[in-house]
């Protein structure tokens, strides 16, 4: 299967941490925390930074706040500073903002913080206020404990992610990126995987990421009246170029960090594992979901005009224009037109033999024995591509150990963290920073 480290002890700084009384208030903090709305389409991120600078400041830790061009709209910077660097810094990221929330469709409201059945509900609970307050408390951890660090641990806390991160990370590495210059970073994207492999508990921790390529396909031909149909019709052009795309059947390929996840998982087998669910399936191939149809307006007319738009993810060594070039090709219809928003991040992918892997890989296995701990892709998107395109190493990992039904919470209804895993979380996050930036 693999050659993982084995019996490996928790870092010796967790020794003594009464974490009954972090897990206490963990669970405060992530209560309160889900508490503020900061919800897109508005995403305000003013309270939820005075939320975390106040909790800092508690400890003794200084944070600065960098307003942007939107009211409302603010990043958080946190650091802790090593008196005698070996090093650059090690940079703890997460987003404050979150997706929208229907009331009636939860059952608690998605803004109670409800602490419930070992739970905590709300909103942004594992995406990304819960990961957030695992970061939180592993700053607090490190100050309140004086530990002596070989490098700065910066806590970034960023607006905007999930709207495409423009007044958040993506800000801040243009404009602040000097304020930062990591030598890695963690940061969302993969999670402990529960009941997923036959292995067992599986530790994804993602190294890269798919590269978005969206696609307005657009048909225009003559009008006409609906009791004329024809073939040459725009409605009638689109919808089967989309059911020329959507009826291809996807080219299964291993990119290399699913290589090594898949031998890491056993080989063959692992293959069939991760084709077998919606969430990992797409490791295997690049993807593309029709999310948005528009087109006509009256019942007996058929349009000059119609459109739908192409939620294209690839692989990380997918070239971009070979594969739009082979959708033009699936479709060949001169009158159905593509219109193209191509990647905004290049193909950078962070090494598995590296510091910070190797630190959050041990903590993993220590504090959930028996794991296995594998390089992987975020399928969707997060904020550590912009600074992988800096050359800063950066990975995702949610710690904890989720399963199918825990991961639906992702912009799903009642989402929810559990207790148990905002524990593990917090040890795994806290015994990572020990390994990567203490003395």
């Amino acid at each position: 299967m693999t050659s993982q480290p084995t019996g490996v002890a928790p870092h010796p700084g967790t020794v003594g941490v009464d974490w009954d009384a972090v897990e206490r208030e963990a669970v405060r903090a992530l209560s309160e925390y889900v508490k503020i709305d900061s919800s897109h389409p508005v995403g305000r991120t003013t309270e939820t930074a005075a939320f975390m600078a106040e909790r800092l400041a508690g400890a003794g830790i200084e944070s600065k706040l960098y307003p942007t061009e939107v009211e409302g709209k603010v990043n958080l910077v946190a650091r802790l500073p090593a008196e005698r660097p070996l090093g650059k810094p090690l940079l703890l990221s997460n987003h404050m903002d979150v997706v929208q929330a229907v009331a009636g469709d939860w059952t608690f409201d998605p803004y109670s913080g409800e602490v419930a059945n070992g739970y905590v509900y709300g909103r942004g609970a594992l995406d990304m206020k819960g990961m957030g307050v695992m970061e939180l408390m592993a700053m607090l951890l490190l100050k309140r404990r004086g530990v002596e660090l070989a490098r700065d641990v910066i806590l970034l806390c960023t607006c905007d992610e999930e709207i495409g991160s423009t007044l958040g990370a993506k800000w801040m590495a243009e404009r602040h990126f000097a304020d930062l210059d990591p030598a890695f970073m963690l940061d969302e994207g993969g999670s402990g995987m529960r009941g997923f492999f036959s292995v067992g508990d599986v530790f994804e921790v993602v190294v890269s990421e798919k590269r978005a390529v969206r696609i307005r396909m657009i048909a225009r031909a003559e009008p006409g009246h609906a009791s004329q149909p024809w073939k040459g019709a725009a409605t009638h052009r689109l919808v089967r170029a989309a059911n020329a795309i959507l009826s291809q059947d996807p080219e299964d390929r291993l990119c290399l960090p699913v290589e090594e996840m898949v031998r890491r998982l056993g080989g063959e087998s692992a293959v069939r594992e991760i084709a077998a669910q919606r969430a990992t399936r797409p490791l295997l191939h690049d993807t593309v979901s029709l999310t948005m149809m528009s087109g006509g307006y009256k019942i007996n007319i058929i349009p000059e005009q119609a459109e739908m738009s192409l939620d294209c993810r690839l692989l990380p060594d997918t070239d971009e224009h070979s594969f739009v070039s082979n959708l033009e090709q699936v479709v060949n219809d001169p009158a159905v037109r593509f219109e193209v928003e191509w990647p905004n991040a290049p193909n950078a992918t962070a090494s598995w033999d590296g510091e910070l892997f190797r630190a959050i890989e041990q903590a993993c296995l220590a504090h959930a024995a028996g794991s296995v701990v594998t390089p992987s892709v975020c399928v969707g998107g997060t904020d550590a591509r912009f600074f992988r395109e800096r050359g800063v190493p950066a990975y995702g990992l949610v710690p904890g150990l989720y399963t199918a039904e825990d991961l639906k919470g992702f912009h799903g209804i009642d989402e929810r963290l559990s207790i148990a895993n905002l524990r593990l979380g917090t040890q795994i996050v806290y015994d990572l920073v020990l390994r990567a930036a203490a003395r």
